[in-house]
């Protein structure tokens, strides 16, 4: 059989393959001598092929690197640049916030702040208080990731100013997101292959991903009908629902790449020049918060290997596994089993409840609560906390 690079790819041999080999090498040399594993001769054998088996495993690593199907890490992000994209890197969360103090106090670019979590946010330009003592500014997340900055929870001044006596944070933050994994990079290189054919949903897609600073997630609703959809969209048109990026910069890169002759739909229009220098209205949707809340509860099988801190394990288990939801994306409740019997040892049962809210301060009554699935509307994201999350351990 042919090893290496063949008509059908790369094919490796296997260990065995490769032992029975050099043994039969080493026989036409040396004759017929006792090859078994507990011999010397056996014994070298054994350190031969495992070297050469892990050379040819190299060698293959090499040859999937150069694929974006089979490439992973460095590798991927080599292999995807000849398609022009590149891994998106990790954001802030961002956050609009109001500031007040003394009238005419310069709070310098820089200045910062943090949430009733802990969390570290800065000024990204200095702002000036008005007549009355108000002014108004964007904050942004000294680490990056996925740190929520729920309404009203950005209240702590870090960085002491004469003047600025407080800070708030009227709406949500727009929560930013980690490195791009693998399998996002792959995915999003396949919709980036319908860039150059914009028009398209995928393509316009790809491009507001890619191209347009901060956007953390984009999803696209068509009504393609001749009548008014169930959710009131005009016939032919379609709606964006974003996260992300500045209303300026998304505007205008719909209106670069949508279809001629088509609608758009949404909660916010914003003005943009075309080509010609003239004023065109783009219509776009912010995702509409929904604040889900979990009850679990966890029963041992008491064989010893239930952790410690069963409680705090559940409650990341459950908001890791939100993290993934995006707009539009239904919670299962069901799907909230895998996490927490992969991460909590010794359970012998576990039961999940789960609710929603439009207000993360206002908790579901009990009667709310249930093992049922939660359906989410096609312009509402679901965002989880640990401080929404209910644990009880059974003795």
């Amino acid at each position: 059989m042919d090893y290496g690079v063949t008509k059908q790819g790369f094919k490796r041999p296997s260990f065995d393959e490769i032992r029975e080999e050099v043994t039969s090498r080493v026989r036409e040399i040396m004759g017929p001598i006792n090859t078994g594993p507990e011999s010397l001769i056996g014994q070298q054998i054994n350190a031969q092929v495992e070297r050469e088996s892990l050379i040819w495993e190299a060698m293959e690593a090499v040859y999937l690197s150069q694929y974006p199907g089979s490439a992973s890490g460095r590798s991927l992000d080599q292999a995807v640049q000849l398609t022009g994209i590149a891994r998106l890197g990790a954001t802030g969360t961002v956050v609009e916030v109001e500031l007040t103090g003394d009238p005419g106090t310069e709070i310098p670019q820089g200045s910062e702040a943090s949430t009733t979590d802990g969390d570290i946010f800065f000024l990204e330009s200095a702002v000036e208080l008005d007549g009355d003592g108000f002014g108004a500014g964007v904050m942004r997340a000294r680490e990056a990731g996925a740190i929520l900055a729920l309404a009203g929870t950005l209240v702590e001044i870090e960085t002491p100013v004469s003047g600025w006596d407080a800070v708030t944070n009227p709406d949500d933050g727009v929560v930013g997101r980690e490195v791009e994994s693998d399998a996002e990079l792959r995915q999003r290189r396949e919709e980036s292959l319908t860039v150059a054919g914009s028009g398209t949903v995928e393509a316009i897609r790809a491009r507001l991903l890619q191209d347009v600073a901060d956007v953390i997630a984009v999803s696209i609703v068509e009504n393609r009908s001749g009548e008014v959809d169930a959710d009131g969209r005009p016939p032919h048109s379609f709606e964006i629902i974003i996260s992300g990026g500045s209303n300026a910069d998304v505007a205008a890169m719909i209106w670069n790449t949508k279809p001629a002759g088509i609608e758009t739909h949404g909660d916010i229009t914003e003005v943009t020049e075309d080509s010609q220098g003239v004023g065109q209205a783009v219509k776009f949707t912010r995702p509409v918060p929904l604040y889900i809340w979990v009850k679990v509860e966890l029963t041992p099988n008491g064989t010893g290997d239930f952790p410690g801190n069963a409680e705090e394990v559940a409650k990341e288990s459950v908001v890791d596994f939100g993290a993934s939801l995006g707009v539009g994306d239904d919670v299962i409740f069901q799907a909230l089993f895998g996490p927490l019997y992969k991460n909590i040892g010794g359970l012998k049962s576990v039961v999940v409840e789960v609710a929603a809210s439009y207000d993360p301060a206002v908790e579901p009554d009990p009667g709310d609560f249930a093992a049922e699935n939660i359906s989410v509307g096609s312009v509402q994201v679901p965002l989880w906390a640990e401080d929404r999350i209910e644990v009880t351990v059974n003795e």
